[in-house]
């Protein structure tokens, strides 16, 4: 199992790229989301973490100005100092959602083709280095033997890395994935999130991911943001945050953090 390590999450104003304040988002009466600020570091694998209903999800589709109109929506998100709409309409924010569609008669390479979109005209196609990144990905998320299958075909946890790949294929130095885990093995979990933690470490990508596994949070990110009821608990470096008695008040189970030789495992 490999071993993850944790750069300083100190944070100044220079590190944060993302900012959002007075946010408040309900259906009718409920609350989805009340957050009076928060700040998020560039550079950095951040997770969100929390119980079902936290507002996870929510947060994640109010930074990409996803929502719908049966929601109403107060607040401010502004990335590098511009509002965050500027790089969604740019397509600066590569994403992976919860159920992603599979409904074009389209072949894997196709499909994952369709990530280049952003930089094309509407009346260009794929260039030939385009093609060749597509099959590399294909290739290092073990898809290379599906390339000309129709995506209608695939299994639920095919689907998923290909929808990683239409994503990482944009080329953008934002990435947000929501419970990019489902449907997946472990063996291809690990894969991804060390995948996810080098294009960090390695190309100064600024990612998010929304988490369930407590073990793969800590182990894999730089920065957790725990959330609960809509609201912000806690935000920092896993080791500080991810405690028994903090993550046992917010989840209402007894949770305990034990450490191994191959890293922390909570139970």
């Amino acid at each position: 199992m490999e071993q993850i390590t944790h750069p300083n999450s100190t944070q100044t104003q220079n590190d944060t790229w993302l900012v959002l304040k007075n946010i408040h988002i309900a259906h009718r009466d409920k609350v989805l989301l009340d957050i009076e600020h928060l700040q998020l570091p560039k550079n950095k694998l951040i997770a969100f973490i929390g119980p079902n209903g936290a507002g996870k999800s929510t947060l994640l589709h109010s930074i990409l100005d996803q929502h719908t109109g049966s929601l109403t929506t107060q607040g401010n998100i502004s990335a590098n100092g511009e509002p965050i709409q500027t790089l969604v309409k740019q397509g600066k924010i590569g994403w992976v959602g919860q159920h992603e569609r599979f409904e074009l008669p389209l072949t894997v390479l196709d499909y994952a083709l369709l990530g280049t979109s952003p930089m094309l005209a509407w009346y260009q196609r794929p260039k030939a280095n385009h093609v060749q990144q597509a099959q590399q990905l294909l290739h290092d998320f073990e898809l290379t033997h599906l390339t000309t299958s129709r995506i209608q075909t695939l299994s639920g946890g095919e689907k998923q890395r290909l929808a990683v790949v239409r994503a990482l294929m944009q080329n953008t130095n934002i990435l947000m994935f929501d419970e990019p885990c489902n449907h997946l093995d472990i063996r291809h979990q690990r894969f991804l999130l060390n995948y996810l933690h080098q294009l960090v470490h390695q190309q100064n990508k600024s990612i998010i991911v929304v988490l369930h596994d407590l073990t793969q949070a800590h182990r894999y990110t730089d920065e957790v943001v725990l959330l609960n009821q809509g609201k912000v608990v806690a935000q920092g470096a896993p080791e500080t945050i991810m405690t028994s008695s903090q993550l046992s008040t917010v989840y209402h189970v007894d949770i305990k953090v034990h450490q191994t030789e191959d890293g922390v495992v909570f139970v």
